[in-house]
């Protein structure tokens, strides 16, 4: 068994498919059927059902595969050592969806013009995805906003993967985003039941238990399922739906003419940052985490708490 072979049975699991997977792959379907066929005598149980529509993994097979996706995804991060080491001054963020974090990361390169790089990368992605691309070492920090309430269910993601998750700071006031037209913008604060009446935009890449189960709003009639900020502004200026999360900046809003109301009896939210147990942080990685916790700090004033060692750039060790 190697793990080139486990990256193509991977493949066949994910499309369902031998023969797809062989396309994708770039080998015959008649190479991948073998492969498969001798790794399940090697280990002694079959990885999957065969069915007129395709495969099905087998319950041993699902268990297998998860494996197998560590064990494919380290061995991509040992290939990546040489290109990580090139790279090592510079930024590598994957974030959620967030005005506000983004505009910190501007005004970061802006303040601090000696210590940033052309080649710096800053995606973003919904919860998980963002746990996925840091376990692949696609990117090296990952920044989560999130509902407090759903706090201990990534910890224990992080956990699984061997990933630190340090919750920055605590006790966001979540606000909906709505053009400054929308009936609810004259008030100074809503409620959540206020937010039944209206088009409401959810994330297409973040689970239901996560905001809409959270702020009490599951079986909302009107929702518009989105997967990029760009079409969340577009839908909210141009649609008249409402979205939430903690509140963009006030240049944002006011550019695209609309505004961020509190949400009283919402539900608090949190901004964490997520990396590998396995790797030192940098000392510029440490000082942007240093930059963005103070700005969350003076943005949503809450009880200070000192970072970890870990991410304090104050000790980082001259060794």
């Amino acid at each position: 068994m190697n793990t080139e072979h486990l990256a193509y049975i991977l493949e066949a699991h994910k499309c369902g498919s031998v023969n797809k997977a062989a396309r994708n792959c770039y080998i015959s379907q008649s190479h991948l059927s073998a492969i498969i066929k001798s790794v399940e005598s090697e280990i002694g149980y079959p990885l999957f059902y065969r069915t007129h529509s395709g495969i099905v993994a087998t319950p041993e097979g699902m268990v297998f595969m998860s494996h197998a996706e560590k064990i494919v995804t380290e061995r991509d991060n040992i290939l990546k050592i040489p290109e990580a080491i090139a790279e090592s001054d510079n930024l590598s963020i994957i974030c959620a969806r967030s005005a506000f974090v983004l505009q910190c990361f501007f005004d970061y390169k802006k303040l601090y013009p000696n210590l940033s790089r052309s080649h710096d990368k800053f995606l973003e992605a919904g919860l998980k995805e963002n746990l996925k691309n840091v376990v692949a070492r696609n990117c090296r920090l990952g920044i989560l906003v999130l509902f407090e309430q759903v706090i201990s269910k990534y910890m224990e993601m992080a956990d699984e993967y061997n990933l630190e998750l340090t919750i920055l700071q605590h006790s966001i006031p979540v606000t909906a985003f709505m053009p400054r037209s929308h009936p609810l913008a004259r008030a100074e604060q809503i409620l959540t039941r206020d937010l039944a009446g209206y088009p409401f935009i959810a994330d297409a890449h973040i689970d239901h238990d996560d905001t809409l189960e959270v702020l009490g709003i599951r079986e909302h009639k009107d929702l518009l399922y989105v997967c990029d900020r760009g079409t969340i502004f577009d839908a909210v200026c141009k649609g008249g739906y409402i979205a939430i999360g903690i509140s963009i900046p006030d240049e944002d809003a006011q550019r695209l003419n609309c505004v961020c109301r509190p949400i009283i009896d919402g539900a608090p939210m949190a901004v964490g940052i997520l990396y590998p147990r396995t790797v030192a942080l940098r000392p510029q990685e440490k000082h942007f985490i240093r930059y963005l916790t103070e700005r969350l700090r003076k943005r949503y004033p809450h009880k200070k708490k000192k970072l970890p060692p870990a991410l304090d750039p104050e000790t980082e060790d001259e060794g």
